[in-house]
């Protein structure tokens, strides 16, 4: 049998290529058992519609733009988070994110950092307090304050501080809602109190102020009344910063019709569309 491809003449059939046997009858020395009449014919794929080809390019276009969006949506996802990453108090520390230019308004910016400023004067007050307490404890004062609630002060005040007032009003700035900014008054307000009470240093109480400074001088400890005056100075200050920010919160919220009144109606109306549903469901449940 010949080889076809010895032939230098010999061409292949392409893919678009067929051939076709034209007539029946045989030639001898031809490929096989016999060789018939044949011819090669170009035959062009097939042509797809006009309309097709626009409605697949459609496709593909939504398609591109809805990865597009996809991409858009998982960065901004990806960037919130990363926005949310923990940073406060230290770099090395993080116990959850605080950042009063990103999150805070501009025009609440001022009062956000008087009131950062105010928890943070609180806690200095505290361990100064701490500092003068202790300094009785070791001068032998019999008379001095009761050390379990001193030791409570310090373990509930600088925790307590950031979030039953400060986290509150950072909130309610932050998301402009009237009900944390009623925990804010509530919590802010028992703060106010307390720093006054520190100040005045009210027998008992574990407070380093006024009087328990005059009477650490009555007998005869004066690095003790030292310690309670820097202490009674801390709780002052405190004490002023703490009223006047009250104040201004006040009405800043109060110019933007925000009251006992309208805070009364929201948490009623909070509470009834709250239990609604649920004495909905009991109503059902005893038919």
């Amino acid at each position: 049998m010949d080889n076809p491809f010895a032939n230098p003449n010999y061409e292949p059939i392409g893919r678009n290529e067929k051939t076709v046997f034209m007539g029946g009858h045989k030639k001898s020395g031809g490929y096989g058992t016999g060789d018939s009449s044949m011819e090669t014919v170009n035959i062009a794929p097939p042509a797809v519609p006009a309309r097709d080809l626009t409605e697949r390019e459609l496709a593909l276009r939504e398609r591109e733009e809805q990865l597009k969006r996809r991409e858009l949506e998982l960065g901004m996802v990806e960037k919130e988070i990363k926005a949310l990453k923990p940073n406060w108090p230290f770099e090395w520390y993080p116990i959850e994110y605080h950042d009063i230019e990103e999150e805070i308004p501009p025009g609440k910016q001022v009062m956000m950092r008087r009131l950062y400023m105010n928890v943070l004067l609180t806690w200095a007050a505290l361990v100064i307090n701490w500092i003068a307490m202790l300094g009785i404890w070791f001068s032998g004062d019999q008379s001095g304050p009761s050390y379990t609630l001193w030791g409570t002060l310090y373990l509930l005040g600088i925790p307590g501080s950031w979030k039953f007032w400060y986290r509150p009003i950072y909130f309610a700035y932050r998301d402009k809602t009237t009900l944390r900014y009623f925990c804010f008054v509530l919590s802010f307000g028992m703060h106010c109190f307390f720093v006054v009470v520190m100040a005045l240093g009210l027998p008992n109480c574990a407070a380093g102020g006024l009087m328990t400074m005059i009477q650490q001088f009555a007998v005869g400890n004066p690095k003790s009344a030292f310690c309670t005056f820097i202490a009674m100075v801390a709780w002052t200050a405190t004490a002023m910063l703490s009223i006047l920010n009250f104040k201004k919160v006040q009405n800043e919220w109060g110019k933007e019709g925000v009251d006992m009144t309208s805070i009364t109606q929201q948490l009623r109306n909070e509470v009834r569309d709250t239990l609604a549903p649920v004495a909905a469901d009991v109503v059902r449940g005893s038919m």
